[in-house]
């Protein structure tokens, strides 16, 4: 797991891996920290992405109202906010707060653990810290991330809804059949297929950051500061990255046909 004392992604990844594949079976204090570790990362988190999400999606509804009615296409409005929320700002705003909240918990976390010693203790003792202490917060993030990200999607419509019964008249029954009609299961895990990446993303940071912390108690805070920079970065750029890809398969699905 380590490379000249440091712990790397190449060696994190391969030790995450061997320890969830070679023995499968879980004791029950690793489910105990994984079931834990989701309520703090999820249900705690749910007031916070439903403010933002609710309000995300007034806001888009009123842009968007506002701009196609000039051009007599309000009735897309749905559509649009459900591919906008799904695809790009649902999954960014979930990923947003989980590191905010998630990230710079579990770096400070292992930061002060490496710092006072518990780590190389664990190792000592010949404990596997990937499998025992890591693989359950991975879990946590993997699971927890993409139902945020449902959730997201969920409240921002509702908030999209309200605007659009208010401005339009639009009852519930339009406002779905118009945002969800054609049905596109793609569509639906786009946003949770790109949750799942981002959570494996921020939490390898965090855990990179925080198992590589030097120095005094002071550099637990550091260390959470760094964690949240450089994973709201590399899920920014991992978007980027991935509606590339995206419209590239689209534009090429669309020459062939």
């Amino acid at each position: 797991m380590r490379a000249g004392g440091e712990y790397t992604y190449a060696g994190l990844s391969a030790s995450l891996c061997r320890g969830a594949f070679e023995r499968p079976w879980l004791p029950l204090s690793m489910w105990k920290a994984f079931f834990r570790r989701s309520l703090i990362i999820g249900v705690r988190a749910v007031p916070t992405v439903f403010l933002m999400a609710f309000c995300v999606g007034s806001v888009l509804a009123m842009v968007l109202v506002e701009q196609l009615q000039e051009l007599s296409m309000e009735e897309t409005v749905p559509r649009l906010i459900w591919i906008i929320l799904n695809q790009q700002l649902a999954p960014m705003l979930a990923a947003v707060v989980f590191i905010g909240r998630s990230v710079s918990g579990s770096a400070a976390e292992l930061a002060n653990m490496k710092i006072g010693e518990e780590i190389k203790a664990l190792e000592t003792m010949g404990v596997d810290v990937s499998r025992y202490l890591l693989l359950p917060v991975l879990g946590a993030f993997l699971v927890m991330l993409p139902v945020m990200e449902i959730y997201t999607v969920g409240v921002g419509l509702l908030g999209a809804h309200g605007v659009c019964s208010l401005v339009m008249g639009m009852d519930g029954k339009q406002f779905v059949l118009r945002a969800l009609v054609p049905p596109r299961m793609q569509d639906a895990f786009i946003g949770v297929g790109k949750s799942a990446v981002f959570a494996v993303v921020a939490a390898m940071i965090a855990f990179r950051k925080g198992l590589n912390a030097t120095g005094g108690s002071d550099a637990v805070g550091r260390v959470a500061t760094a964690a949240v920079v450089s994973s709201l970065a590399a899920v920014t750029l991992v978007n980027a990255v991935i509606t590339g890809l995206q419209n590239v398969l689209i534009a090429a699905r669309l020459m062939n046909k």
